[in-house]
């Protein structure tokens, strides 16, 4: 029987933005499931909380019907997949793995401007953020990283909702959750977003594994998705 995967983006992405993950990933051996959180993919939430969140994602497994799927989440996505093993430890796998994790609240300067990023134009906000958080070189792969950025951007219900999201986003990390899984940890070793230090120390404290991938940043997504599927499957098949 195939293992059912879902994979959950972050902010101000939408389930497009991990494809190029989920298709480095064999079919054969996995579902695999890209949901779009709120606000992307026309979704709304009541409360924009960990517990709206987590029960939007268990929603989601019980309409599917999908038997203990591992759950992916990258960014924003690992706060909202940490949510869902405190929540519902009962519907999805013991293995749990973070992409880019929020591992920790960000400074208060980066915590006060990221709602305030809503107010400025779609393409403005996605090149900025872009251009700070992609590490490699390779100006095509950057050009098309930016195309796809752009088109999440423009997959969002309501500014109010993309406010509401940002400051979500802000404020909770993965550690203020409690969850028993075994996890797995995958960071650009050049992540300006979450400092590798960070990462370390809580993975230690979850007795987890840490996974650094050299020259890449946060959007490692975009910036080696082959590479990250390999240490999923990896860590799925032989941990």
């Amino acid at each position: 029987m195939k293992q059912d995967l879902i994979l959950i983006h972050g902010f101000r992405g939408s389930e497009l933005g991990l494809k190029a993950v989920a298709d480095s990933i064999p079919s054969e051996k996995y579902n695999i499931f890209l949901i779009s959180i709120p606000p992307a993919g026309g979704h709304t939430l009541k409360e924009y909380s960990a517990r709206h969140y987590a029960k939007f994602i268990a929603d989601f497994i019980r309409e599917k019907n999908l038997k203990k799927p591992v759950i992916v989440g990258h960014s924003m996505g690992s706060i909202v997949a940490a949510a869902v093993a405190e929540r519902y430890p009962d519907l999805i796998n013991n293995k749990l793995i973070f992409m880019s994790p929020i591992s920790a609240k960000p400074a208060k300067p980066f915590a006060a401007l990221t709602p305030l990023t809503v107010a400025l134009p779609n393409k403005m906000i996605g090149f900025i953020t872009t251009q700070y958080l992609f590490m490699p070189k390779d100006q095509k792969l950057k050009k098309q990283t930016l195309k796809t950025v752009y088109t999440c951007g423009a997959d969002y219900t309501t500014k109010k909702d993309v406010f509401r999201s940002a400051k979500f986003s802000v404020s909770c990390c993965i550690a203020d959750f409690e969850f028993k899984n075994k996890v797995l940890f995958i960071s650009g070793a050049k992540d300006r977003l979450m400092p590798r230090a960070k990462t370390e120390k809580l993975a230690k404290k979850l007795g987890a594994k840490s996974i650094f991938l050299d020259n890449s940043g946060h959007l490692i997504n975009y910036e080696c998705p082959e590479k990250v599927a390999t240490e999923i499957i990896s860590f799925l098949e032989h941990q």
